[in-house]
């Protein structure tokens, strides 16, 4: 891998890691800890995902989701400074498979 991708890599790696973690960890915070939750549709109402039933379910999942973007994004971080190419690119390919299964797992129940 050449100097170009590797960057390419790693900034992309980085940034939707990192962005996904905080918009996962942001929704916890406003739903569980500031309790803003008039917005949501919970309860089940119209075609949402089953984790919408409650405001505790929907923030137990977007922390979970949350902490596991934030691991592949602390890995990435780890790799880069170390500059290992192969663990960077095991990092790319671990957040295109959580983004996958973030999608998915909000398609389920709908």
């Amino acid at each position: 891998m050449n100097r170009q991708t590797y960057i390419i890599l790693s900034s992309l790696t980085i940034i939707l890691s990192g962005f996904l973690a905080f918009m996962n960890f942001s929704e916890w915070y406003f739903v569980k800890i500031l309790g803003l939750t008039a917005e949501y549709p919970f309860g089940g109402e119209g075609p949402t995902p089953y984790y919408y039933k409650t405001a505790e379910l929907y923030s137990t999942v977007n922390l979970i989701w949350g902490t596991l973007f934030l691991t592949v994004f602390l890995f990435t971080l780890w790799a880069i400074i170390k500059g290992q190419k192969k663990w960077t690119t095991i990092s790319f390919v671990s957040t295109i498979i959580l983004l996958i299964g973030l999608f998915i797992h909000g398609q389920i129940g709908i």
